[in-house]
């Protein structure tokens, strides 16, 4: 008895292993990781059917559904109104949907649902995050205490971004080497208003025990990085001076023993003129 339950069951994994083998296999999608306002942009879904009849292909942003395919339907394709979604139908496929014109609302996860048709009905979802990036204005800002440093004395500043959403990466080099900041910050722009999606500037701070190889020629070069993504860098840098101890400067009027064997020496070149100046006069 034990035997056909153990034949039934190895059975019903080759049925269930047959079929899977038939299933909608290798569903992924494309979706650009960050694009600037205004871009156009093509969000890919790619899927292999396995032999299975196509049913529908659906995209999604968030949980609306703004773009369906059904190759058995006239028109194929439909459009469903969503703000910040401007579907390019001349553009658009099975395994594409074209984007026209976004905007920072378009921001967000986008999802493709495959599905075949009859009798299976197999579907799969993949999903993809966007960032539509305003471009930022400005530079990053540097701030150190003072212009010049001595060797065992720490060097420290801030470097603050442009405000942006999402907030920017800083990174600081020192004479083109990357270090690591002590400090990093996301404030708030107190120029913008409350919203999900509200700028933050970043502040980047560090600290670093100055040496003998810290300076080049009595140079340092500070720079900082800001990025966002793979569209947006821009930097800034200072160099500041080596400041060397100064001499202490000699007492101009010598030591107090010094002073004093002037002082003997006055005396006794006066009172021998006084001797002398008797003599004549007698």
């Amino acid at each position: 008895m034990e035997i056909f339950r153990t034949l039934g069951f190895i059975l019903l994994l080759d049925i269930v292993f047959i079929n899977d083998s038939k299933a909608l296999k290798d569903v992924s999608v494309i979706v650009p990781q960050a694009v600037v306002v205004g871009d156009s942009v093509s969000l890919h879904c790619r899927f292999n059917l396995e032999g299975e009849p196509l049913y529908t292909v659906k995209w999604y942003k968030g949980q609306s559904e703004f773009y369906r395919y059904l190759p058995k339907e006239l028109p194929n394709t439909q459009v469903f109104p969503l703000s910040g979604i401007a579907v390019d139908l001349s553009n658009s496929s099975p395994n594409q949907v074209v984007l026209r014109d976004v905007q920072t609302i378009s921001t967000g996860r986008y999802r493709c649902e495959v599905s075949t048709d009859a009798p299976n009905f197999f579907t799969n979802i993949e999903t993809g995050y966007m960032y539509v990036i305003k471009m930022p204005s400005g530079t990053p800002q540097i701030k150190i205490e003072k212009d010049s440093y001595e060797v065992g004395y720490t060097l420290s500043g801030n470097c603050s971004s442009p405000p942006a959403y999402p907030h920017f990466n800083l990174t600081w080099f020192i004479n083109d080497k990357m270090v690591n900041a002590t400090s990093v910050m996301y404030l708030p722009d107190p120029n913008a208003s409350e919203s999900q999606r509200m700028p933050k500037i970043t502040v980047a701070r560090f600290e670093l025990e100055i040496d003998a190889n810290t300076f080049y020629e009595g140079k340092v070069r500070l720079q900082c990085l800001a990025s966002l993504f793979n569209i947006y860098q821009s930097q800034t840098e200072v160099i500041l001076e080596e400041e060397r101890p100064k001499p202490r400067p000699s007492s101009v009027l010598g030591t107090r023993s010094n002073v004093a064997g002037l002082v003997t020496n006055s005396r006794r070149a006066c009172l021998m003129s006084i001797v002398l100046l008797g003599l004549i006069l007698r």
